[in-house]
């Protein structure tokens, strides 16, 4: 049964359409971490704070799909967020470049970026929506 109606399979799309719940999923966040996670190490590369070296195995190897979203959950029941499990595997990912993932960033850093990327992404929905019934 579900627990909202978000969750319910006759009346979730009365407030939301399929794209737009992709773009608020689980997995689509944990993307816009990894996202900002490597965009971070690849700004600092460029301004000589982390090796670059570090930055591109960082950005070769980061993959949100193969993410252990169970053992993130595990991580962010005992502190309340996300980013540490997410750094945790990323580093893990990214080999001896791993103690460079997350370098100098704090965690409302990357979860705030993270959601203004699903923000852009939503209003883009909105916009392509708005303007087919303008037409």
């Amino acid at each position: 049964m579900p627990s909202t109606v978000f969750d319910s399979a006759i009346y979730r799309d009365f407030f939301g359409t399929p794209a737009m719940r992709a773009i608020w999923s689980d997995e689509a966040l944990v993307a816009r971490y990894v996202e900002v996670e490597v965009a971070l190490a690849q700004a600092e590369a460029r301004v000589g704070v982390i090796p670059a070296d570090a930055a591109k195995e960082i950005a070769a190897k980061a993959d949100a799909t193969k993410m252990d979203l169970a053992k993130l959950k595990s991580e962010t029941d005992i502190v309340g967020y996300p980013i540490i499990g997410i750094v945790h595997q990323m580093a893990k990912q990214s080999g001896e470049a791993g103690g460079f993932v997350h370098w100098g960033a704090t965690t409302q850093d990357i979860m705030d970026t993270a959601t203004v990327l699903q923000l852009r992404a939503a209003l883009d929905i909105v916009d392509a929506e708005l303007t087919a019934v303008e037409k």
